[in-house]
């Protein structure tokens, strides 16, 4: 019997940038002006119900597909790295905004702070569109509330009045009675590169909203900043750039270090003494390293070789004293600042041969890389390795071009086609009661079936017949307020098994809490959560339970203790190469505390008494209402509390 363990990790953060070249040739008309208002639409029923597709949908799991071995074809399944440890959920997309004439501009940078993420967006003109001029430059900054990982909406959207591509962002160090400033690099129509400064006020963007230009002479386009100290670094290029020092207090150049083709910058740490790395691309590309001073020494420059496409979007991140390059065609590799060695990397032979390597990311788990038509890279650092372990690859039909981790989240950048966010996720946020075996029957149920009620089944079918809504025929069902087994004495709690409706393989546990104080996020019941039954589809329709089938909680709860149940909707993939404990996150998990529940706390499950049989009985719809046939006979579980009367049974819905 196989023993399944719980794997939990967190997002470092990451800087990430890249921005289009092709409109460096333009030469700008030059302008005074250096306000810059901001239409700002708040709307964000609106904005998310336009732009925003839910999907829940588990990525790198399609069973050893898309894994290539040195000579470029797919790999025998049996030569395969095992599947990783955590599981990746398509939460949904973004789809790109649209300006006039089809102009669909492209996701640039992703900012996260807290519980907001803000996406930058230009406009990567496409060939022979017949655009000229002004109608070149479209930005857009758009604020995303990520608060529930399972529901991220659009709060707000902002849109220049002036033309501009907004290329790159970055937050400022500290907040100010709820003023933090975000720093745009940008290519502006009438000065070239410049840096936008906006004020946001509680992570928002003000409305009205006016931004503030600095010009970045004499780029013509600018494509990163970074933030360190008291100073704000940018680059900007192609042919004449370079590197240029402001005082972020007040935005005075302080110094300017002219090469072409400066591509990214990023920095070690936020204090002096820390170092600021820059990223010159092209066909001699190297990395420049400076101290964060006033004298802003160089300390160390290096030959990194070519970087081709040269117009490509080639990503520098910086972690743990080495420099990550998103180098194209050559795949990925990570420089020791110190001595310019690579001492990891991604190589075009471990890769499919479409991919073009536009971005990376790493937290304390992976590393991922944006290949282009290739998809998204998952990779492993193995000790003492040089090149990384491919683990997933998650390969979608559109251009994956950058790629930003943080808090648990994978944003994939896909050029016009939008802006995809992934949760990461360990095997589950729960503990599992057991171990069960391979169609995820529990091994510790109790020795012989309960006995059902003879009654009990008849019951049922006639208050929650099949495919009938019993929000409609049974509105009186919803006005009941108690939907948890709440103690006024000790107790020990049984679970039983009583039947099941479901067209998906769901995933039934518990938790509890203190009735005196009821959680208010998921994050509460965390360490209380229990799965008792990590399949309940029932023999001859995807599991192997049968009706009376029990599991006894050992132990005691003490009085005042609320228990709760919740589902798993589709949490049972069956146990395979892809799902080696054969439970994933499924596509949504429901509570009986409606409060936790996605749409707005919907009420998903019922808690009945049925006094003829004096069983206490739990429902579930396993659907997201508004969808499904709303029925509530999904999953059903008798819970029986020793002594009864440890409970009061005239809390329920009578039955």
């Amino acid at each position: 019997m196989k023993s399944f363990k719980i794997l939990m990790g967190s997002f470092a953060l990451s800087i990430m940038l890249f921005t289009s070249c092709t409109k460096e040739q333009d030469e700008p008309q030059y302008s005074s002006d250096d306000e810059m208002l901001l239409n700002v639409n708040t709307d964000s029923k609106q904005l998310t119900a336009s732009r925003m597709k839910y999907i829940y949908m588990p990525v790198f799991d399609t069973t050893y597909q898309n894994f290539y071995n040195s000579t470029n074809t797919l790999k025998n399944s049996l030569d395969i790295i095992p599947n990783p440890s955590h599981q990746f959920i398509l939460v949904g997309e973004i789809a790109s905004p649209v300006r006039s004439g089809n102009r669909v501009l492209s996701a640039t940078h992703v900012e996260v702070l807290g519980n907001k993420a803000y996406v930058s967006y230009h406009y990567n003109e496409q060939s022979g569109s017949g655009f000229t001029g002004g109608d070149l430059y479209e930005g857009q900054i758009d604020v995303i509330d990520i608060t529930d990982p399972s529901l991220p909406v659009i709060l707000q959207s902002a849109i220049p009045t002036k033309k501009a591509d907004f290329n790159s962002m970055t937050l400022d160090l500290t907040e100010t009675n709820g003023q933090r400033k975000l720093w745009v690099a940008a290519t502006d129509f009438g000065v070239g590169g410049a840096i936008y400064q906006l004020t946001l006020q509680n992570g928002e963007i003000p409305s009205p909203a006016v931004m503030y230009r600095t010009k970045t002479p004499p780029g013509k386009s600018s494509n990163s900043v970074a933030r360190a100290a008291t100073w704000l670094f940018a680059t900007a290029g192609r042919t004449a750039g370079g590197l240029f020092t402001f005082d972020a207090s007040n935005m005075h150049l302080e110094n300017t270090i002219e090469f072409p083709n400066a591509k990214y910058n990023a920095v070690t740490g936020q204090n002096i003494g820390d170092k600021n790395v820059v990223l010159k691309s092209g066909n001699t590309a190297e990395i420049q390293v400076y101290e964060i001073s006033q004298a802003h020494t160089l300390l160390n420059t290096f030959s990194i070789g070519s970087i081709q496409p040269e117009d490509g979007k080639s990503v520098l991140y910086v972690k743990d004293n080495l420099a990550w390059v998103a180098m194209g065609y050559e795949g990925v590799k990570a420089f020791d600042l110190n001595t310019g060695a690579v001492v990891h990397s991604l190589s075009p032979s471990n890769m499919a041969p479409e991919c073009i390597s536009n971005g990376v990311s790493i937290d304390e788990d992976y590393v991922y890389i944006a290949n282009g038509s290739g998809g998204l890279y998952l990779c492993k650092i193995i000790p003492g390795q040089q090149e990384l372990s491919v683990v997933g690859i998650y390969k979608y039909g559109a251009s994956a071009n950058y790629v930003m981790a943080k808090n648990n989240y994978i944003f994939i950048a896909n050029g016009r086609e939008g802006l995809k966010i992934l949760h990461k996720v360990w095997e589950g946020d729960y503990n599992v009661i057991c171990d069960y075996d391979e169609f995820g029957v529990p091994v510790c149920l109790e020795p012989n079936p309960e006995p059902i009620c003879p009654t009990l089944m008849n019951t049922l079918q006639l208050a929650l017949p099949s495919n009938q809504n019993a929000m409609v025929n049974h509105p009186e069902y919803f006005t009941n307020p108690n939907h948890n087994i709440v103690l006024n004495a000790p107790a020990t709690i049984y679970f039983t098994f009583i039947d099941e409706g479901a067209g998906m393989k769901n995933s039934y546990g518990i938790y509890w809490y203190n009735a005196s104080n009821p959680p208010t996020s998921v994050a509460q019941i965390k360490s209380t959560k229990t799965l008792l039954f990590p399949n309940t589809s029932k023999v001859n329709s995807g599991g192997n339970l049968v009706a009376g089938h029990t599991i006894h909680m050992v132990g005691t709860f003490s009085a005042g203790t609320s228990i709760g149940s919740f589902l798993v909707v589709g949490g049972w993939a069956g146990v395979s190469p892809s799902y080696p404990t054969g439970l994933s996150e499924g596509y949504y998990t429901h509570y009986s505390d409606m409060n936790l529940n996605l749409n707005g706390g919907q009420q998903q499950s019922l808690l009945f008494y049925d006094a003829a049989c004096d069983n206490i009985i739990l429902t579930f719809e396993d659907v997201l209402i508004p969808g499904g046939d709303k029925d509530f006979n999904d999953v059903i579980i008798k819970i029986t509390v020793d002594p009864p009367t440890a409970v009061d049974p005239s809390l329920y819905i009578p039955l």
